[in-house]
């Protein structure tokens, strides 16, 4: 039997939606439709969730369940946001106005780690990987999202298929000063935290991030008023080379500490707009050079899977898992 389920992924900027199928006996699942929208293209959470009805021309109140990942703080019936949703994201009214299904609204990367135990991680094409480690089915995983802002979310898969989610802010702990560091690194680095700390105080988050990019550039070139995707283009186009040297190099940082505080024999997964708009950091000796910088349990370490997830679909298909396990 078919069930339909419906994963959205609510970012800070933008809503996402992808109508997913899961066949009960096969329990495979697949994403038939998926789309997007602008949160400042709506005018309310139920205005929002109506346009995304009518772009995959399929009613929410008609799907078996519904999996929002969701960035921000749910408190049982509304999501709140640092950087302040345009509207009231109440959750909790509209499923009961609507008469939605069952649904659950969990962390944004959720759906991320879920996605790693389901089948899209078997094609190759979903992922780029940037070492050839095995991955250990029930060992524990980490997926961290590059983009708006830094998520991450730890999981493990048990035996029965069920699986166990850890809680963690990781991309709010403050920039760790690593115990190996050549002179030039040093300097650059210290240059760089004290720019950084004129204005607020210095989080992994303030530097690996959309606004972490214009903070690198105006560190690098000048103070002027530069957007991230204004960056984005001037790192495309070869003209941020220092920005994209920096940035792999705190990116590599992060993995490092990551790896040194979860252990993750079931690999750390990257994902998120800046890090798929810039695969090209993965290829960079900078970022390899960050990770190795805290060398403690190096040897161990090398033995963690580590990839890309790039197929945009495994929000959706992370979703769904979630609901067949959880809500259907």
């Amino acid at each position: 039997m078919k069930k339909n389920i419906i994963a959205l992924d609510l970012g800070a900027t933008k809503c996402a939606a992808g109508l997913a199928h899961y066949d009960t006996e096969t329990k495979n699942l697949s994403c038939s439709k998926h789309s997007s929208l602008k949160l400042t293209d709506a005018t309310s959470l139920e205005n929002l969730i109506s346009q995304l009805e009518k772009k995959l021309d399929f009613s929410f109140s008609h799907a078996d369940a519904i999996c929002v990942g969701a960035a921000g703080h749910y408190d049982g019936k509304e999501i709140y946001h640092d950087r302040v949703y345009p509207y009231r994201m109440n959750f909790y009214e509209l499923a009961k106005s609507k008469k939605w299904p069952a649904y659950d609204v969990v962390h944004d990367y959720v759906p991320i780690v879920c996605a790693t135990f389901t089948s899209y991680m078997e094609n190759p094409e979903n992922i780029k990987r940037l070492n050839s480690c095995a991955v250990n089915p029930l060992g524990r995983r980490v997926a961290l999202g590059v983009g708006t802002g830094l998520g991450l979310k730890d999981g493990v898969l048990l035996s029965s298929g069920e699986f166990w989610l850890g809680k963690n802010e990781m991309g709010h702990i403050g920039i760790s000063i690593p115990p190996s560091l050549d002179k030039t690194h040093r300097e650059r680095h210290d240059e760089l935290i004290r720019f950084l700390h004129v204005h607020e105080p210095i989080t992994f988050e303030k530097i690996l991030s959309g606004h972490g990019l214009v903070r690198l550039y105006q560190f690098f070139y000048s103070n002027k008023e530069i957007t991230p995707e204004q960056v984005g283009i001037e790192m495309r186009e070869g003209r941020a080379s220092d920005v994209m040297d920096a940035f792999a190099w705190y990116l590599g940082l992060l993995v490092g500490t990551v790896q040194l505080s979860f252990m993750p024999e079931g690999g750390i997964w990257i994902t998120g707009g800046v890090a798929l708009n810039h695969l090209e950091i993965f290829d960079k000796s900078e970022f390899f050079s960050g990770i190795h910088s805290s060398p403690a349990y190096l040897s161990q370490r090398e033995h963690y899977p580590l990839g890309v997830l790039c197929n945009h679909h495994h929000a959706f298909l992370g979703g769904a898992y979630y609901a067949a396990k959880r809500l259907l």
